[in-house]
């Protein structure tokens, strides 16, 4: 939490790898992310780190299960079955799962 312009979005992406750091190194668990190659932080954030944007990026023309399980099936994974139930359960969507992204409601798309 801060006031605007503080750094937090800065800090968040520099987490993530998204952003690099000016100084300093950034440690996710025994990894150290900072002199690591686009590559390998492409792979660090695929299979280690989960992202929650603002504005919902959800692709268009996908179903909200598609979406939901998009980042699974880049990685070449399938979700546990148990799993995605309780999620979808616990986030409200099982009547909306088949509806595109302009279909929801804004706090559906968020959920998604």
């Amino acid at each position: 939490m801060g006031p605007s312009g503080s750094g937090k979005s800065t800090l968040m992406h520099c987490l993530a790898g998204l952003d690099t750091v000016s100084a300093g190194r950034v440690w996710l668990g025994d990894t150290e992310i900072t002199g690591l190659r686009e590559r390998e932080l492409t792979r660090l954030r695929r299979d280690r780190i989960g992202f929650m944007f603002q504005s919902f990026n959800l692709v268009p023309t996908l179903t909200a299960a598609e979406n939901i399980t998009l980042p699974m099936d880049i990685a070449g994974r399938r979700p546990d079955a148990a799993w995605l139930d309780r999620v979808i359960d616990t986030l409200g969507l099982r009547d909306r799962l088949g509806h595109r992204p302009a279909q929801l409601s804004g706090g559906q798309q968020q959920r998604v």
